[in-house]
C-alpha cells in the first residue's frame, strides 16, 4: 500500500465495512474519520428464493459484483452450486467471499469493474454456456446484463440486496468540524449519503472507485480529484498518491 502520511481521510462506507479501511489507513500513516454514508439491507422474499431455486440448476455462470452480493445470495439459497455452474466475480475481495461461501471463484476480473468482467465473460459464452445468473444490488448498474444480452447470452438479473444512502440530517456536519482533507467514495449511494450529511465548507480531495461512482459524484456537483484504476482501498490509495 502507498503512503498516506499526514492525510485525514473521511471513510464513507457502511458502518460494518469502515473499520478495516480505517485500520489500514492508519497503518499507512493517515488518520481515518469514519462517517457511514450507506447501509446495506438484504432483499428476502419467498418469490426471490423460489426464483433462485428455479434458475440455479440450469445456470452456466453465476456472477457477483460485490462480497455483499455473495453473502446475500448464500443466505437466500442453501443449494449446492453444480460443478458445471462457474462463478465469475469482480475483484479479489469478491473472489475471497465466493471462495469462503462456495469453495471457488472460477473467473476473477482483476480490473475490478463491471465492464471488465462483462468483457471477460463475453469471450467465454460459446465455450462455457450462455445461461447467466447475475446477483447484484437493487440499485446496481446494468452494464453486465446489457453487454451479455447483446452478446447473445440469456442473462437473468436477481436483486439480492439494496444499498441505502444515509438520510438527510439537519444541521449537516461540516467538513471543517470533521477535520478531513480527503474523501473516499466507493459507491453512488455513498455519494448521496455524503451530500445528505455533510456540508463541504472547505476544499477536499475527493477520490472515487469506478466510473459509476465517479459519474454520481460529478452529477452531485463534487469536484473529483481522482478515480481509482483498480478496486478497493489500494486503488483509492494509489489514486491519492498519483494526485500528490
Amino acid at each position: 500500500m502507498t503512503s498516506a502520511s499526514g492525510k485525514i481521510v473521511l471513510v464513507t462506507r457502511s458502518d460494518d465495512d469502515s473499520a478495516q479501511w480505517a485500520s489500514r489507513l492508519e497503518a499507512a500513516g493517515a488518520r481515518a474519520v469514519v462517517l457511514p454514508c450507506i447501509r446495506c439491507v438484504p432483499v428476502d422474499s419467498d418469490a426471490l428464493r423460489n426464483r433462485i431455486a428455479e434458475l440455479l440448476p440450469d445456470a452456466d455462470w453465476l456472477v457477483f459484483t460485490s462480497k455483499r452480493g455473495v453473502a446475500a445470495f448464500a443466505e437466500l439459497s442453501s443449494a449446492e452450486i453444480a460443478a458445471k455452474t462457474r462463478i465469475a466475480v469482480v475483484g479479489p475481495a469478491t473472489a475471497d467471499a465466493a471462495v469462503i461461501a462456495f469453495g471457488r471463484a472460477d473467473l476473477v476480473s482483476e480490473a475490478g469493474t463491471a465492464a471488465s468482467l462483462a468483457q471477460a465473460l463475453e469471450v467465454r459464452l460459446d465455450a462455457g454456456g450462455k445461461h447467466v445468473v447475475l446477483a447484484v444490488a437493487e440499485n446496481a448498474g446494468t452494464t453486465i446484463e446489457d453487454s451479455l444480452n447483446a452478446a447473445g447470452a440469456d442473462c437473468v438479473r436477481l436483486d439480492v440486496y439494496r444499498t441505502i444512502p444515509a438520510a438527510t440530517v439537519e444541521p449537516k456536519f461540516t467538513l471543517t468540524a470533521l477535520g478531513a482533507d480527503t474523501i473516499f467514495l466507493a459507491s453512488p449511494s455513498a455519494v448521496e449519503g455524503l451530500t445528505n450529511q455533510v456540508e463541504l465548507d472547505k476544499p477536499a480531495a475527493i477520490f472515487t472507485i469506478g466510473p459509476a461512482t465517479n459519474a454520481a459524484a460529478r452529477a452531485a456537483g463534487l469536484e473529483v480529484t481522482g478515480q481509482a484504476q483498480r478496486p478497493g482501498l489500494d486503488g483509492l490509495m494509489e489514486a491519492m498518491q498519483c494526485a500528490n
